[in-house]
């Protein structure tokens, strides 16, 4: 059992990884050279963005490691994970094609302030069910908790930027 840390062989649970990794860098190269900038803006914020790349580089490193059984744990992971990738998948989509010059607030951004964090927070979390990985929960936790850092920033950064239109879109 691998409540704690994981079993070290390459295993099935390497594919959440793939999967992840096909959408999450592949879709990029299918839209135009500044809306690929505009995305990876990311704040950078001392010591914060930092933390940030170094726990979301562990989490893909110890996902291949995780060994997965089929059974309750594997499909509620399962079951958060292809949520997680919806709306991430979603996220990037109305990001994509909205106007450069407004805030992104159609699609799945009128329910969620932050969807792409959210969606990657629960591909972790399904991923860390999945598993069964007490290990990938932690450093799920770590990343979600930088990632609200980071969008705060963010917030402050359209604020500055969108200045009425994106105070209406916070007020909704």
């Amino acid at each position: 059992m691998q409540i704690i840390f994981p079993t070290i062989t390459i295993n099935t649970c390497a594919w959440f990884t793939l999967v992840y990794l096909i959408f999450a860098y592949g879709l990029w190269l299918l839209f135009p050279k500044y809306i690929q900038i505009r995305f990876s803006r990311i704040p950078n914020i001392k010591y914060v963005t930092f933390t940030y790349q170094l726990f979301y580089y562990l989490f893909l490193f110890f996902i291949i490691f995780i060994s997965i059984e089929i059974n309750t744990w594997f499909f509620l992971g399962l079951f958060v994970y292809l949520i997680g990738l919806s709306i991430y998948i979603s996220a990037i989509y109305y990001f994509a094609i909205n106007e450069w010059d407004k805030p992104v607030t159609g699609g799945i951004y009128r329910l969620f302030r932050h969807p792409v964090y959210l969606g990657f927070a629960l591909i972790m979390f399904g991923t860390a069910l999945a598993g069964k990985s007490l290990l990938l929960f932690v450093l799920a936790v770590i990343i979600s908790f930088l990632s609200f850092i980071v969008a705060k920033q963010e917030e402050k950064n359209c604020l500055a930027q969108y200045r009425d239109e994106y105070r209406k879109y916070l007020a909704k």
